[in-house]
């Protein structure tokens, strides 16, 4: 009997179509609330408790947290792979996708196509940080996602009250060159070293193009360049599924702009004509085949 939990964060509103995909892969399904884990530690070893119900028995663990939950969820990938748990990512990978700055680094240190970046602390380092990359210019959250915590300065005058609020609000602060384009960007899902693809178009007078702030999906087909990059992406930062945000510029180049550890996976065949959840679990499914314990109960 082959074991599958998918622990899932306070603002997961997509689990239950993993739930339904892994249901075809797995005898056993079990839906876990981040919030209800817990980690407990004995004279036998470690174990990661919902309910009465120890993950560590399971045979893989799918990973969909969010913000906040990150910092407990870093943890999980190396507990579960200690006790011979698949889980979709490194045991890095979390560490790496809760800091945008660290992302964009372990890519550029891949020779990865990635946009100037710079992580700063102070006021005055900001502004001198903008004035080096140019306007406009794009700032970020470190640990922001789905769009969130992202803004764009057209002029100096209007970085200072988003710095000063960010300052307020302790927030560190990421700063990235703008990249000119029509307000878009080509979404890769890599699953293992398989893709999926669409173009993510933002709405009118919106730079971002996330769907969750109101973009819109459209077919696309990505170059073999792409491609490559995407895969090689995931695999430096560790996960066997993810989306890769590539930002394509006016002049053809194109660049990785961030690595989203639990994508949207909500009616994704509508433009990749493919069952991108079935693929996921299949892949997972996969991997727990061959790299199973023979001490796991069957």
């Amino acid at each position: 009997m082959i074991k599958c939990a998918i622990v899932y964060g306070k603002e997961s509103d997509q689990h239950h179509i993993l739930m339904e995909a892994a249901e075809e892969f797995f005898d056993t399904v079990l839906a876990v609330p981040m919030e209800a884990l817990r980690v407990v530690y004995n004279g036998e070893g470690v174990q990661v408790m919902y309910k009465n119900t120890d993950l560590t028995d399971f045979d893989c663990v799918f990973l969909r947290v969010f913000g906040d939950e990150m910092l407990f969820g870093e943890n999980l990938p190396e507990i579960l792979e200690s006790e011979g748990v698949y889980t979709q990512v490194d045991v890095d990978s979390l560490t790496i996708a809760s800091n945008k700055f660290y992302m964009i680094k372990v890519m550029e240190d891949g020779n990865l196509p990635v946009p100037k970046t710079s992580y700063t602390l102070s006021t005055q380092e900001t502004q001198r940080v903008a004035e080096e990359l140019g306007y406009p210019v794009i700032i970020k959250i470190i640990s922001g996602y789905g769009g969130k915590g992202v803004m764009k300065a057209d002029q100096k005058s209007d970085l200072t009250p988003i710095i000063d609020t960010l300052t307020l609000f302790e927030q560190d602060i990421c700063l990235q060159e703008y990249i000119d384009n029509p307000g878009e960007d080509i979404r890769i899902i890599v699953v293992g070293e398989d893709t999926y693809a669409y173009k993510r178009i933002g709405g009118e007078d919106e730079f971002r193009s996330n769907i969750s702030q109101g973009g819109k999906r459209e077919d696309y087909e990505p170059t073999e360049e792409m491609k490559d990059a995407a895969v090689q992406a995931a695999k430096l930062c560790g996960f066997d599924f993810c989306g890769i945000d590539i930002i394509e510029s006016e002049n053809g180049d194109f660049y990785i702009g961030e690595i989203n550890f639990s994508p949207g996976i909500a009616n994704l065949e509508d433009v990749t004509e493919d069952n991108v959840p079935e693929k996921v679990m299949e892949h997972m499914y996969s991997q727990v085949l061959k790299t199973r314990s023979p001490e796991k109960p069957g």
